[in-house]
């Protein structure tokens, strides 16, 4: 059982790291937006550094910024304290930061730079074989937005004042999205209320 279920975990990490492959590597101008085609990112269920699950589905509702590095990588060290303030800020209001480790067979060495580097977000291990574990072009970003659709991608280390800015944006479109369907419904509790009291 074990077994196939990491059979299946595998397939679904390759087919996702071939969408990635194909789309977002071709990419290489830093902070562009993609062709947007309005569907969300395939699921991505990947393990944390200490063993558990984390599933991009699950964050549905949030802003995600995923981060792909490697412990080797000069960039993604001038990078990554710009993500961890950015954690730290913006967690509360409805970003989820998030790590992932091209060269998750040095788990000693990770969770060394994890501590070096007071990473305070998840960090994700790249499955040993795959695409992503053989990836180079590192560091490079994904913006998700709230409705799990692709919204920037960096290729390369980007200034923070980039992602504030890209990051900013999307938690304004998801508090006015928010407000409007509170805003709603009230209206519809009162239409329910009028037609009631004619009723009476």
């Amino acid at each position: 059982m074990r077994n196939r279920n990491l059979v299946v975990c595998l397939s679904l990490f390759v087919c996702l790291s071939l969408h990635f492959a194909s789309d977002v590597f071709a990419q290489t101008k830093i902070g562009s937006s993609p062709k947007v085609s309005g569907k969300p990112l395939p699921n991505l269920t990947l393990n944390t550094i200490d063993g558990r699950k984390w599933v991009l589905d699950e964050n549905r509702g949030r802003i995600v910024l995923l981060n792909f590095w490697a412990t080797w990588c000069a960039p993604c060290r001038e990078e990554i304290p710009a993500l961890v303030r950015l954690s730290g800020k913006y967690n509360e209001q409805g970003l989820e930061v998030v790590g992932i480790s091209v060269d998750s067979e040095n788990i000693e060495q990770i969770n060394a730079f994890i501590k070096d580097y007071k990473i305070n977000y998840p960090v994700l291990l790249a499955a040993p074989g795959s695409l992503l574990s053989r990836q180079k072009a590192v560091p490079m970003t994904l913006l998700i937005d709230a409705t799990g659709v692709l919204a920037k991608k960096y290729v390369g280390a980007a200034k923070e004042s980039v992602f504030e800015k890209d990051v900013k944006d999307l938690l304004a479109k998801k508090s006015a999205r928010t407000e409007g369907n509170q805003k709603g419904k009230p209206k519809e509790f009162s239409k329910q209320s009028s037609k009631n009291e004619r009723r009476k």
